[in-house]
């Protein structure tokens, strides 16, 4: 007898944050929080959606959010350090044109101050592991460890959670 696979009830593919509300009953308040986080972190949910596929109050993600400094993060991600560090150097061409083109080519002190400051913050931000750094690298992370062992990824998410929020 020929085995024919029927396409009508074929395992539809599911994303992650589809999956959430499934089995978000049997999760305990901990883990609903840290899935919570990452779908505000790399998705494009409101607090409503968040709220709706890990079975809690829109009123508990906002205070998670709150508690976490989410927010904060997610500016973190979006905006990285190799972003801030092109703008402070475009700050210092700018002010370094504009000392060649004058008549003395010397900086006013004026100039001569914000150059110094804005060169202490470059040599700062280039010193120091940023809070992106350690996000890019958890992100990463947790995205091939979801593909290898998926029962370790929300065990991971907890302590890279507490360790993130170490270095806030």
């Amino acid at each position: 007898m020929a085995y024919f696979f029927d396409w009508q009830k074929r395992p539809k593919y599911v994303t992650f944050a589809e999956k959430v509300p499934l089995m978000a009953n049997t999760l305990k308040n901990d883990q609903k929080k840290s899935i919570a986080r990452e779908l505000y972190l790399h998705g494009d949910f409101t607090f409503e959606e968040i709220a709706e596929k890990v079975c809690v109050t829109r009123q508990t993600v906002s205070k998670w959010s709150h508690e976490g400094d989410w927010p904060s993060i997610k500016a973190g991600i979006t905006v990285g350090k190799e972003k801030i560090l092109k703008h402070l150097y475009m700050h210092v061409q700018s002010i370094n044109d504009d000392i060649l083109s004058s008549e003395e080519r010397t900086p006013t002190p004026a100039q001569a101050d914000i150059l110094v400051k804005l060169s202490a913050s470059i040599a700062k931000l280039e010193q120091e592991s940023g809070i992106r750094e350690y996000v890019s690298a958890g992100i990463a992370f947790l995205t091939w460890l979801r593909q290898t062992a998926p029962g370790k990824a929300l065990e991971y998410c907890n302590y890279w959670d507490s360790f993130i929020k170490s270095k806030l």
